[in-house]
């Protein structure tokens, strides 16, 4: 059994002011939820997927449609892990510190955060137990989005798969995980 993580292609979102305050912050988080995406070349590694699973995000569904020729079955359990900023704050920072901050609040699981570390955590072990019970002979394709392939991937590993960890996934980059037991 072979799993291809892809992180969706790149957004073509840039926010109109980088210094925001954290207002504005969860409206650019909303906007980009809902924007379009780059297109860019694509390298499947000349992999035959037999199916192909993504986030029901809109930039994850259309990176999927582009890159797998067949049917995409779209799943909520695939989206990226949810960042706001729930105290609203007049201090105006650059948009990747209220992201940073963000990502630091939902490591440490601060209520502040819709999902916690753990809950992030089981949803993708429960996600890689249906992967290996239903399609346990076959070739699976995801494509996700940045901080919740890193769970999947540390899962993956966790289970024995061999594959490239990457620190930061490249937008529309094939990282594949093989089985070896």
């Amino acid at each position: 059994m072979k799993i291809g993580l892809v992180r969706h292609f790149k957004v073509a979102y840039e926010p109109n002011h980088r210094w925001m305050t954290s207002e504005q912050f969860n409206q650019w988080v909303e906007r980009y939820d809902l924007s379009d995406i780059c297109v860019s070349a694509f390298l499947d590694g000349d992999v035959k997927w037999d199916v192909c699973l993504c986030s029901d995000l809109y930039r994850a569904a259309k990176t999927a449609e582009i890159i797998y020729k067949g049917p995409v079955i779209k799943t909520a359990q695939l989206r990226e892990i949810g960042m706001s900023w729930t105290s609203q704050s007049k201090l105006r920072l650059h948009y990747y510190v209220w992201q940073m901050m963000a990502r630091l609040a939902w490591y440490f699981s601060h209520p502040s955060q819709e999902e916690s570390r753990r809950e992030t955590v089981l949803r993708a072990r429960q996600f890689i137990d249906r992967i290996e019970e239903t399609y346990h002979q076959s070739n699976v394709l995801i494509v996700s989005h940045g901080a919740f392939m890193k769970c999947l991937t540390q899962e993956l590993l966790r289970r024995g798969y061999k594959g490239k960890r990457p620190y930061k996934p490249e937008n529309g980059k094939l990282y594949a995980y093989v089985k070896t037991n």
